[in-house]
């Protein structure tokens, strides 16, 4: 029986250039799996990303997991 090594518990999904960051998952989040684009993460590397407005992942919420409770989308900034 082979082990495999245990996910990550964070994920950074990149863009399709490979340079531009998308989004932070959890480690086990099914869509980061779907999307291909991700490596792994500390938690500090999350937490950085996060506050640094990265989006978090709409379906696994590493914000929520993390505590990041401040976050706002790019889209609602600014024009208030």
């Amino acid at each position: 029986m082979e082990m495999r090594p245990a996910p990550p518990d964070w994920l950074i999904q990149y863009g399709l250039n490979r340079t531009n960051v998308d989004a932070v998952h959890t480690g086990d989040c099914w869509a980061a799996a779907k999307s291909g684009r991700c490596s792994p993460a500390s938690r500090q590397q999350a937490l950085d990303a996060l506050r640094q407005q990265v989006p978090p992942c709409i379906h696994c919420r590493p914000d929520t997991v993390l505590g990041v409770l401040d976050w706002e989308p790019r889209s609602s900034r600014g024009g208030h």
